[in-house]
């Protein structure tokens, strides 16, 4: 027996967020003799809906990038969070320096009031530098409006209500259309103690809280699944897949993933809205 450790966006993901009828199939094949768990930086409230709604049921869960392990039906096995006076001090400064972010807790996703304005005043200025800007700040915006309908944020009215609340805090993510805005927010807080930086993405950045990853995690559940690590797979196209590619006994880089990626896994698949992950189970699991 194998477990599978599949990241859902760029990976088991089409670019419309839904998972193919090819993929569900073959998910359910795999899992006749292997475990699949879903690798992800989303939330685990996420990540069992896209899953359910696929009509798939996945074996464990680890989210927001190895913040929240959960088991089969969403029980939480493990889960790290971010001090509450470094969340607040992280989030003011990103207000400050108007950055769209929101804040992953226990209770959901949360965003300042300002938040969705600094996201539309990021995409007019990216638009300015395009031929095609109008057409192209439409595509941008519809997206971004269907993703954020869909994780339903709730208000914080400021960073300052941050320990007012008594959610746990496990991760930012900061979205900008301009990667050297991303690099000032790592420049002014690299080498803080209480916070560490991934992405899984040119036009993201993930604040998290010190050692926690996608490969802690994939430790932790094949361990939970009685699984030895020799006999773990993990399925990714990000830098913030690059920690549980390490630790799986067999990496593999979708086709959509960036040469770097590519470079460092043991296999490639194609491209992930050409059923990149059916193509690489049926190819090197079920074959």
């Amino acid at each position: 027996m194998k477990m599978v450790a599949i990241d859902m966006d760029g990976t088991l993901l089409h670019s419309d967020r839904h998972i193919s009828e090819t993929t569900s199939e073959t998910i359910k094949e795999l899992q006749k003799d292997h475990k699949f768990v879903i690798s992800t930086g989303r939330s685990l409230t996420d990540a069992m809906n896209i899953v359910a709604d696929a009509g798939i049921a996945a074996d464990g869960f680890v989210c927001g990038n190895g913040a929240v392990i959960a088991d089969k039906d969403g029980n939480i096995l493990e889960q790290f969070s971010m001090d509450v006076p470094t969340a607040t001090k992280v989030a003011h400064w990103l207000n400050d320096h108007e950055f769209y972010f929101h804040l992953g807790t226990s209770e959901g996703h949360y965003a300042t009031k300002d938040a969705y304005q600094f996201f539309l005043n990021d995409l007019e200025a990216y638009g300015e530098s395009h031929s095609d800007a109008s057409k192209l700040k439409q595509a941008i915006r519809t997206q971004a409006d269907r993703q954020i309908q869909m994780m339903g944020l709730n208000l914080l009215p400021s960073p300052e209500d941050i320990p007012k609340h008594s959610f746990i805090p496990y991760k930012f993510l900061v979205l900008s259309l301009f990667p050297e805005k991303l690099e000032d927010i790592k420049n002014a807080w690299e080498g803080h103690p209480h916070i560490e930086f991934t992405t899984s993405g040119t036009d993201n950045l993930e604040i998290m809280p010190p050692d926690v990853d996608k490969g802690r995690g994939i430790r932790f559940m094949a361990n939970h699944l009685k699984i030895e690590q020799q006999h773990t797979i993990a399925i990714g196209d990000n830098y913030n897949d690059v920690p549980m590619f390490e630790v799986a006994g067999l990496s593999i880089a979708m086709g959509n993933a960036d040469d770097y990626i590519k470079s460092i896994t043991d296999e490639t698949t194609v491209h992930h809205n050409e059923d990149g992950v059916a193509k690489a189970i049926q190819r090197l699991i079920l074959s």
